[in-house]
């Protein structure tokens, strides 16, 4: 039903549904965090109100300031905070949350505040602080929930400071196509736009609810019965996000006729944490298929997650290199970036420096400018495989 009423929200729309359903796996502790991510009018808004009839199990809202997940306002006495907090309201739950530019747009010293808060948070262990107002207030224990929201593309500044702090968040670009003149007009003659939306609430709803009667007493999960070779390649996929959402610092410095780029420490988390929440995410999208064992079928939404998760230029360089079978040369990779001579090799600098690709000079005589031959590191060129291909393959479009 999504996919005729609403084609460019169904992959979205299923990965959704299997953030929410992680919850129903017995040693889930660590709460799933998942932004869509694209321009304005793109349908993220559309996907995530395909929750808002889950009020049993999801918690939707329009405005989210992470400070509201323990209070301390001012006006409020100590004991009615608890009535006010969210983080009780959305435990063993999936926060919905409509837009969360608004936090990324922040001034910078407001922004570490609440990245800082959201990384605690998604410990799932709770969250306490501490205030002047009301001294130290908060929780302490299984406070798992789930998250999914909206936001338009994210400013290169939020990940370098998401970098530094071990992210929590992964993201998922819709990259809707542009609507011809001719689509465009036939949407006017088009059913009920809210009709629509309204059916595609009600057969989620319906379709989350029989997944959870049917596990309401939550699945001790064999991970053993997973095929070892799936879980290789959940791992696969942890270690290159970690790789490509690492922060390093990248300037270039004249040398006579050549530019030299230099760099200062490099931050890469350990790839244990996104190794997990990957393969959560996997059983997530297995119980969805009404399975409790992962199959090639599950693959798909981790791998896209892991490719969308870094910095915009970053993914595009990787996709470029992908499309060439695992190599690269400068002038390919300038038209994919759609940039100049000088930004094509900062950003190719920065993933060498990342450990995701080797580099070597091609030298051209006379015939024109040396080129740079960029080729994936060994341990990532299964992504340039026909098996993961074909595993990509599998979103539905």
């Amino acid at each position: 039903l999504v996919g005729s009423k609403f084609p460019e929200c169904l992959a979205a729309g299923e990965v959704g549904v299997a953030v929410l359903l992680q919850l129903l796996v017995s040693d889930v502790r660590n709460p799933f965090g998942l932004v869509y991510v694209d321009v304005p009018s793109a349908g993220k808004t559309i996907t995530l109100n395909f929750f808002s009839d889950l009020k049993e199990l999801a918690y939707p809202t329009d405005s989210f300031t992470p400070a509201s997940l323990v209070s301390h306002a001012s006006n409020r006495k100590k004991e009615d905070l608890e009535n006010i907090d969210l983080l009780p309201r959305i435990r063993h739950k999936m926060l919905v949350v409509r837009d969360l530019a608004p936090i990324f747009a922040e001034r910078q010293e407001n922004l570490l505040k609440n990245l800082g808060v959201l990384t605690r948070v998604f410990d799932g262990e709770g969250y306490e602080s501490d205030s002047g107002v009301h001294g130290k207030r908060g929780y302490r224990g299984d406070y798992t929930f789930m998250f999914l929201a909206g936001s338009t593309p994210i400013a290169p500044r939020v990940w370098k400071f998401m970098g530094n702090l071990g992210s929590r968040l992964f993201f998922l670009n819709l990259n809707v196509a542009d609507k011809s003149e001719e689509e465009l007009a036939d949407l006017l003659g088009q059913d009920d736009f809210k009709r629509k939306e309204q059916e595609c609430r009600a057969v989620t709803r319906e379709l989350v609810l029989t997944v959870w009667n049917r596990h309401k007493g939550g699945i001790v999960w064999d991970k053993k019965a997973d095929p070892l070779e799936l879980r290789k390649i959940v791992a696969r996929c942890a270690k290159l996000l970690a790789h490509l959402r690492g922060t390093v610092n990248v300037w270039a410095e004249e040398d006579g006729e050549k530019t030299k780029h230099q760099h200062t420490n490099t931050v890469i988390e350990k790839p244990t944490r996104i190794n997990q929440l990957l393969y959560n995410l996997a059983r997530g999208h297995a119980l969805l298929c009404d399975r409790t064992v992962i199959t090639n079928e599950d693959m798909w939404p981790l791998i896209e997650v892991a490719f969308n998760s870094a910095q915009y230029n970053r993914i595009r360089l990787l996709q470029a290199i992908l499309d060439c079978s695992g190599t690269a040369t400068t002038d390919v990779i300038e038209t994919a970036l759609g940039c100049s001579n000088p930004t094509a090799l900062k950003e190719i600098e920065t993933l060498r420096i990342l450990g995701v690709v080797d580099v070597e000079d091609q030298h051209l005589g006379n015939a024109g400018r040396p080129e740079k031959i960029v080729t994936l590191k060994k341990e990532f060129d299964w992504f340039a495989s026909d098996e993961c291909t074909a595993l990509r393959r599998m979103k539905p479009s």
